[in-house]
């Protein structure tokens, strides 16, 4: 049921550093799901337990990127995004219930969107390289610009007399820095877990 719901992404099996779990060939396990929200929750707690005073507007998602990209790496499978997302969305509901951390709504949208724009860019055949870094990239952008699209939206009705913190900015110079902290987040994680060309020649019999 498992191989069903989260058939394996071949191609990044060529040029992950990190040890995978299993071959990309091989059936998923439940050790490998439990590795996905394991990975989402180390997101969102790095989101919402650490709020650096940075007045970078978009800057969340740096914590977030590097745990769900590792996740990916180690269980390359489609729909892999989307598992640390609903863990991350998860782990936040906890520390929100429980009032822990000093966190901002479009931080953990960013957080929770980024696990399905992992897998929207991932979507196809993925062939590697820098391809694959700008990927990653382009996901960031795209979770980063949901959460700005949120909090342009929280500045527009009002909605932050809740957080003193929340900067009531919305206009392009705000969206520029959202895009760029994406991007950033994204591609410096891949990096960190893809290389550019794989590994060795053994992994090429997986390509389908």
């Amino acid at each position: 049921m498992l191989n069903l719901a989260l058939p394996p992404l071949y191609g990044l099996g060529q040029t992950r550093r990190i040890n995978p779990m299993s071959c990309a060939g091989e059936n998923v396990s439940e050790l490998g799901v439990a590795a996905l929200c394991l990975a989402g929750a180390i997101a969102a707690v790095a989101v919402v337990a650490f709020t650096p005073a940075l007045h970078i507007p978009g800057h969340a998602i740096l914590r977030a990127a590097l745990p769900m990209v590792c996740g990916i790496a180690a269980v390359p499978r489609r729909m892999a995004g989307s598992i640390m997302a609903a863990s991350a969305a998860a782990t936040a509901g906890v520390f929100s219930m429980s009032g822990w951390g000093n966190w901002q709504p479009a931080a953990v949208v960013a957080l929770c969107a980024f696990g399905p724009a992992i897998d929207l860019a991932l979507a196809g055949r993925s062939k590697g390289g820098w391809l694959l870094y700008l990927r990653f990239a382009l996901a960031g952008v795209l979770a980063n610009s949901t959460a700005f699209v949120l909090r342009g939206g929280i500045a527009l009705f009002g909605l932050n007399s809740s957080r003193p913190h929340f900067i009531a900015r919305f206009d392009l110079g705000v969206f520029l820095s959202f895009a760029a902290c994406g991007a950033i987040a994204g591609l410096l994680a891949a990096v960190v877990c893809f290389r550019t060309s794989p590994k060795s020649e053994e992994s090429l019999a997986e390509v389908r």
